[in-house]
């Protein structure tokens, strides 16, 4: 067929629907017309007018049948049937409203939940990374025995950077906390990266405005130069157009601002300070190579690059494996570790995938389960109309007809609940923002767009086609001569229809037990967080975030002087208890690692057995403050200055992890591999352990230096400040008191302690208000579906009823029928889906603080949840049954 006629055939296919009045009008003109040439043929030839117009529709064979041969010959029968079946199935649910209501909503909650679902995914999982052929981006890692993941060294960096024969580009970046001053206002702390050159063309961004740094800017002395992000030259510069080769003051020194980034451009995350994917990042300075390149300890810097095209993060992992033995053989640091690479779509999605899955698995489990309901629903609907059926395939109606008719029902059923879904999943997915925990990745990406309204109609017609099926096929085996006799009283049809049903409910009990678990095992977990003992007392303590600026606290000397200045102001202020400052807060990610260290009258471990812990710097009341208790020992006070003896404070942990059986107070450890004596340290006291995050296994070994001592001048401190009552109330004060030192300081991050807490619970609250939502819902419906089976038996059993009540049965035995019929169908689905559970366990256990979904405390608790649930669903139908006339049943025999 030619393209031509191709299209010509389409234009007329498309005019038969689109005008089929004024077509059905043509084609009885026409038909009218050759009608009474041929009559009129007829009487020339001698007939008289009656008999000619008879003799011409014989020759014709029937108007109405030639009308039926053209109407197919256009080719769309198919779908002008469906819509007249799609008419007359809108009639028919509207002649019944209650039951349209029910399963509209129904399918409407469980179709709007998995769209609001799907947006998440979309925007978190399936979309990519907001940079050019993001799929090349890497992330760069050590690993060795004791580190699955761990930051570079910026002097290996440069080695990898010379030698790289995978990437197209890789660059360094950390993290720092910058005091802008001079801008107007009130002094602001910047969240600020130190980036390598090269560091956006890995991204694959450029900036708005100016450039991005070159490779001179990296050496030391080359001059202070920055790159502002856009709100931050829109906030705090008014979007000046003469921004670039402007001065900025950071921490006191000037930079040269020689670019301004576009919106929206997202940092890629960092490990090492726990900075979240798309936090805010406000500015970026260049990263300087300074201090003996021969030192190798340090690992303090994250990796990224772009693959060259054709190369695979495996392939290039070894290739830069090869670079690091050879590092090795001339470095002694660079011994034991090796090269890991992981694409940065996994490093950002990859915490909240399995949470995601689970999540979209759950609410797939409710929509089956609500599909099983309609499809129940549907089932004793077609029983209730047998009789209309029967009269259907009576008069010709194929099984195929009757088929196509009752999914034209279902598929307008499901269409009108995505309707509604589709709302329900515009509210839903707002909600579902708002409930992210903090830091969730990539959150500013979801939204509601065409693929969620794709994916719903999708949803909704597939829901359509699934739960209409079975009832359309079961609905086309109905046999005409026992349908209009009474639809087929006691037929084996309609125990068909029964057992049939009474498996549908039994699965969606199953499923629904099967989410149960899962909600019941997530809340076990929630509880055993919520009894952790935290390690510290979090209740009535406020915390803030100071930055001192380098170029005027270059000692340790001027550190300390300054919180110490500051910690004697806010301890004098009204109903303030206690007052200290440390480097980090309970809970909040915290992992700055050491290792190396040795111990007095010990060998130095082997390479294999290097020792670490977490280090940390305190000023002598930040125990009490944060509520962490002394174990053994003494809390840092007035004696841990400068020039006396070096001090530490470890915690139980390190303890028990390198004096097992023994007491470390008085013991002494070094960070020098030949250490003198005035390289020791000696262990002064011993507090409680404190997890890095609630969810943590069990808390890393770690030590405190005095701030007086700290060995590498860290003037980025939190301050934390414990009250009598309300901790907020001393805000103000330790504003003021911030101001009379230093004018210039800014004073950042205030917050309670209990929120600290609050967040991170965020994930696990999360996690668990979601399944368990979901898995009320499937409650809620499984037991909308054994009350419809249990009803549906009660009415056809009531004549059965009646005679057990004419021999002697009493009320409370019929009851007891029903319910047990309720209870075994129940008991049924209930072993299916705790079979389920036990064997798709693991899929939450990452996702479980110490619990499992194989709990047979929270199985047995989901089966007798069920099991009641099951009798209060039955117990409406056993009353009724008790309502039995036994002489309607004699006179009926």
């Amino acid at each position: 067929m030619s393209s031509w006629r191709w299209w010509e055939l389409l234009r007329l296919r498309l005019r038969s629907l689109g005008q089929r009045g004024r077509v059905e009008t043509e084609l009885k003109k026409e038909l009218s017309y050759h009608l009474e040439r041929q009559t009129e043929e007829n009487m020339a030839a001698g007939m008289n007018e009656r008999e000619a117009r008879e003799a011409a529709r014989r020759v014709f064979g029937g108007v109405s049948q030639v009308e039926e041969e053209c109407r197919d010959m256009r080719g769309t029968q198919y779908l002008e049937n469906f819509v007249q079946d799609l008419r007359f199935a809108a009639r028919t649910l509207e002649k019944n409203l209650s039951f349209t209501v029910v399963i509209v909503l129904t399918l409407a909650l469980s179709i709007g939940a998995n769209s609001a679902i799907f947006s998440v995914i979309d925007g978190v999982l399936l979309k990519p990374l907001p940079y050019p052929k993001a799929d090349r981006l890497v992330r760069i890692f050590y690993r060795s025995d004791n580190y699955p993941k761990f930051p570079l060294n910026p002097w290996d960096f440069l080695d990898f950077r010379a030698r790289n024969r995978s990437f197209e580009s890789m660059a360094i970046y950390t993290h720092a906390d910058l005091q802008l001053s001079g801008a107007g206002g009130d002094p602001v702390k910047l969240s600020v990266f130190r980036i390598s050159s090269g560091y956006f063309r890995v991204l694959g961004v450029q900036p708005a405005r100016g450039r991005e740094f070159d490779f001179e800017e990296e050496r030391p002395n080359s001059g202070d130069v920055v790159i502002l992000s856009d709100r931050l030259w829109r906030n705090q510069f008014a979007a000046a157009a003469d921004i670039l080769g402007r001065k900025v003051m950071l921490d006191s020194q000037p930079f040269t601002v020689v670019g301004v980034m576009p919106p929206g451009v997202d940092h890629p995350g960092n490990t090492y300070n726990a900075v979240a994917y798309g936090d805010t990042v406000d500015a970026w300075t260049t990263f300087t190579f300074e201090g003996d390149s021969n030192r190798r300890g340090s690992h303090y810097v994250e990796g990224i690059g772009r693959l060259k095209p054709g190369v695979s993060a495996e392939q290039a992992a070894a290739d830069f494996n090869s670079i690091m033995a050879q590092l090795a053989t001339v470095h002694s640091n660079d011994r034991g570790w090796t090269i890991y690479m992981n694409p940065l779509y996994r490093e950002v999605v990859g915490p909240v995938q399995k949470l995601l899955v689970v999540l979209l698995g759950a609410v797939g489990l409710v929509l089956l389960i609500a599909c099983v309901n309609a499809a129940n629903l549907l089932l004793a609907r077609a029983t209730a109309r047998q009789a209309e059926i029967a009269v259907r395939a009576a008069l010709g109606a194929g099984p195929g007809r009757l088929i196509r008719q009752m999914l034209a029902e279902s598929l307008l059923i499901s269409l009108m609940g995505g309707a509604v879904g589709l709302l329900i999943a515009f509210g839903g997915v707002r909600v579902l923002v708002g409930l992210l925990p903090p830091g969730f990745p990539r959150a500013n990406s979801i939204h509601v767009n065409g693929t969620m309204f794709a994916v719903t109609a999708a949803v909704a017609i597939g829901t359509g086609l699934i739960f209409g099926l079975v009832p359309a096929v079961q609905a086309a085996r109905t046999d005409p001569q026992k349908g209009l006799h009474g639809a087929g009283r006691g037929s084996g049809g309609n125990r068909r229809q029964t057992r049939l049903r009474a498996a549908l409910v039994a699965g969606e009990v199953g499923l629904a037990c099967l989410l149960l678990v899962g909600a019941g095992a997530m809340l076990r977990s929630f509880v055993n967080l919520l009894r952790l003992d935290p390690g510290f007392r979090p209740e009535h303590v406020l915390t803030a975030e100071i930055a001192l600026p380098e170029a005027n606290y270059k000692t340790t000397e001027s550190i300390s002087s300054f919180y110490q200045s500051l910690l004697d102001k806010v301890r004098a202020l009204p109903g303030a208890h206690a007052a200290g400052a440390g480097t980090d807060l309970p809970w909040t990610g915290y992992d700055d690692n050491m290792g190396g260290f040795v111990f007095e009258g010990r060998r130095k471990p082997g390479p294999d057995n290097e020792s670490h812990a977490r280090y940390h710097v305190a000023s002598p009341d930040y125990f009490k403050a944060v509520g962490i208790p002394l174990l053994s020992g003494r809390y840092f006070d007035a004696r841990d200055v400068k020039r006396s003896q070096r001090v530490l404070i470890i915690n139980d942990a390190m303890a028990k992890t390198y004096w097992p059986g023994e007491d470390p107070v008085g013991r002494r450890l070094s960070f020098d591999d030949n250490p003198k004596e005035s390289d020791w340290f000696t262990v002064v006291g011993i507090v409680g352990d404190v997890k890095d995050t609630p969810g943590s296994s069990a808390a890393e070994p770690a030590f405190w230096w005095p701030l007086a001592q700290e060995p590498f001048g860290f003037g980025g401190m939190k301050v934390v400040l414990r009250a009598e009552s309300d901790p907020v109330l001393l805000t103000d004060g330790l504003r003021l008191a911030v101001r009379e030192i230093d004018p210039s300081l800014a004073v950042a991050h205030i917050r309670v302690m209990d929120r600290v807490l609050d967040e991170q619970y965020s994930t696990p609250r999360f996690a668990l208000f979601l399944v368990g939502l979901f898995a009320a819902l499937a409650l809620v419906l499984a037991t909308i579906g054994i009350y419809g089976v249990i009803s549906y038996s009660v009415s056809q059993r009531m004549p059965e009823f009646g005679m057990r009540v004419a021999l002697g049965a009493t009320g409370w035995n019929l009851m007891v029928m029903v319910i047990r019929e309720g209870v075994l169908l129940t008991g049924v689905g209930v072993a299916i889906g705790l079979v389920c559970a036990v064997l798709f366990s693991r899929v939450l256990d990452n996702l479980l603080y110490n619990a499992s979904a194989r709990d047979p405390l929270t199985l047995v608790g989901v089966a007798l949840v069920a099991m009641i649930t099951a009798s209060l669903a039955s117990l409406p139908s056993a009353r009724r049954a008790t309502n039995s006339d036994p002489m309607t049943s004699l006179r009926a025999e």
